[in-house]
């Protein structure tokens, strides 16, 4: 099969069975091959474009990942990632700002930015989420490509994290940014990496339980992300890995072989969990991979 990032036409089956399906725990009702390209070492599976289409914007993924389409749910579980998304993003590039965000879902990260920004573009395929972003006084769209006819070399900074996973093309993905985006622009793009370590670790187990998913049918490799911003036609590329989650995460796989997200034992310092995710970010082997890229030469 042909690599859609790097044109490669060489690639491997790196896995063939069943895959998460939504919330960890659940998984499809047939078996997806995995394949990897020998060049660039993206992971993908193939997908009906026109089913996500309808997926993405209707409640059903939500409902699948989540257990609810309510507003204040989505609150309760992501109002904590802000803090997150801000040591990646900082806050010097938001003061009287024109930001949009794509896939911003019910709006938690732009919740926060709006004190400083001047205007808030939200795009969003939900059409239940997409009724409160209007409410909040949002410009609101389902696409980048919609937000286009109004904003197309407009805004001062693009954000979006872990959405260009669940997209069709990541390459026509990252050129929607570089046009929204005007001269000087700056984004910030989020997408889990391949969690080198705990396939080492778990192998199978891990990828089936979490990391193989129907809802991501692309897994970046730093080179991959990199090419998939130089082809959409930035110049200033920047990929760095990130570690969200620290030692206990580790050992608490090994112990229960279930995804936990971000649990704590007690014998496990701040310290000790800052070393291991410094460390592992000095290696790049890190769980998540951030782009920063500015528009112009």
């Amino acid at each position: 099969m042909k690599c859609l990032i790097c044109g490669c036409t060489e690639d491997e089956v790196i896995y063939d069975d069943y895959i998460r399906d939504g919330a960890p725990g659940t998984l499809t009702s047939m078996k997806y091959k995995m394949h990897q390209c020998k060049q660039c070492h993206t992971i993908w599976h193939e997908t009906d474009k026109q089913e996500n289409l309808d997926y993405y914007q209707s409640a059903e993924y939500r409902n699948k990942l989540e257990n609810s389409t309510e507003i204040s749910s989505y609150y309760h579980l992501h109002d904590k990632e802000v803090l997150e998304k801000l040591q990646y993003t900082g806050t010097e590039l938001f003061r009287n700002a024109k930001v949009a965000d794509i896939g911003c879902a019910g709006g938690s990260f732009l919740d926060f930015v709006s004190g400083a920004a001047n205007e808030i573009i939200a795009i969003e395929p939900s059409e239940v989420y997409r009724k409160h972003l209007s409410a909040k006084g949002y410009h609101t769209y389902a696409y980048a490509k919609e937000a286009l006819t109004d904003y197309s070399e407009r805004v001062d900074v693009v954000t979006s994290f872990d959405v260009i996973e669940h997209v069709d093309n990541p390459v026509e993905f990252m050129k929607d940014v570089y046009d929204l985006l005007k001269d000087g622009g700056k984004a910030v793009i989020g997408t889990p990496s391949d969690c080198p370590i705990m396939r080492e670790l778990m192998g199978k187990e891990y990828e089936q339980k979490l990391l193989f998913s129907f809802q991501h049918p692309w897994i970046l490799s730093k080179e991959s992300f990199a090419m998939c911003c130089e082809n959409a036609g930035f110049h200033k590329v920047s990929i760095v890995p990130k570690q969200r989650y620290g030692l206990s995460n580790v050992l608490f796989w090994l112990k229960e072989r279930e995804p936990r997200g971000h649990c704590k034992y007690n014998f496990i310092s701040e310290t000790l969990d800052r070393v291991y995710q410094t460390e592992v970010e000095a290696k790049e082997l890190a769980d998540y991979l951030v782009a920063y890229v500015e528009k112009g030469n």
